[in-house]
């Protein structure tokens, strides 16, 4: 009882935003499970840490780049001033969904070795990237490598908490399209959606929420949560909202609990976020096998 008690005075924010993250993820987990392209989130979290390794070689004026787009100065305690690695690992992502929608019904390569590739390519130039970082800044790109949840603050939950909110809203304003295109394109071809179109449009939603959450809890723990409180749901939902409402509570769960058995044991939160999942899952598959 005491542990926890020093975990909620010490880390407030680490445990609101890792419950912030692990319902992004499993919500958007759902679809990407859906659309059969789970190796997109491996790629998209591998992405974004090579798009905020990218960051810290500063071969870009971030701050002159925004003056120039909107008219607006930096100071040095604005919220844009410390945005340079989240904007870059954002655009990674986007420019990698943007490549990836191309693939869509093409002939020549599939789509899993076009990821396969910048899935390799990512982790490549992010290692590069890393190498050539100034000596001082290596230990805090490993920290987001590593994804200490431990690190979220205020300024990085209240950013999950936008993140969220405008998932919510665009799936619940463009649900019919979206549920549509992801769970039966031939019925959206006959309702005379432009299938094309609105996969872009998914994967690009799904792109910006997957890099803003990598950036904050580390890509370990977005992909895992991206897919096993979904299979979760698959395993335990009878119906689509059940599967859902399932992904979302075990999203919502299990960080806050890892946190409290990284802290009491000594280990990263985000490995253990991963573990503590995992062993959940092994034990509703057993579970669900017996019974069955």
């Amino acid at each position: 009882m005491n542990t926890i008690s020093q975990l909620i005075e010490l880390f407030p924010y680490a445990i609101m935003g890792s419950v912030l993250a692990g319902i992004i993820c499993g919500f958007l987990g759902i679809f990407v499970t859906s659309q059969r392209v789970v190796f997109l989130g491996a790629v998209l979290t591998q992405v974004s840490i090579a798009g905020v390794a990218f960051s810290f070689l500063h071969l870009i004026n971030f701050e002159k780049l925004i003056y120039s787009l909107f008219g607006t100065t930096v100071t040095e305690n604005s919220f844009l001033h410390h945005s340079e690695p989240a904007f870059f690992s954002l655009l990674f992502a986007v420019l990698t969904v943007l490549v990836f929608s191309q693939t869509y019904k093409q002939k020549f390569l599939t789509q899993d070795g076009i990821l396969g590739t910048i899935f390799v390519l990512a982790i490549a130039i992010r290692i590069m990237f890393i190498q050539k970082s100034p000596v001082a800044e290596v230990s805090e790109i490993e920290t987001i490598l590593k994804g200490d949840i431990l690190f979220i603050g205020a300024k990085e939950f209240y950013t999950l908490l936008i993140i969220l909110f405008f998932t919510v809203i665009v799936f619940t304003i463009f649900s019919k399209q979206l549920s549509f295109v992801t769970f039966d394109a031939e019925s959206a071809s006959a309702h005379g959606l432009n299938s094309q179109l609105w996969l872009l449009f998914f994967y690009l939603f799904v792109g910006v929420g997957i890099s803003l959450t990598t950036r904050f809890v580390g890509d370990v723990f977005a992909f895992a949560y991206l897919i096993i409180p979904s299979s979760i749901g698959i395993l335990l939902g009878r119906r689509l909202w059940q599967v859902f409402v399932i992904a979302i509570i075990v999203g919502a769960i299990i960080p806050p609990i890892s946190l409290y058995l990284a802290f009491r044991f000594d280990f990263s939160s985000g490995p253990m976020a991963v573990a503590t999942a995992f062993t959940l899952f092994l034990l509703i598959y057993g579970v669900k096998k017996i019974s069955t």
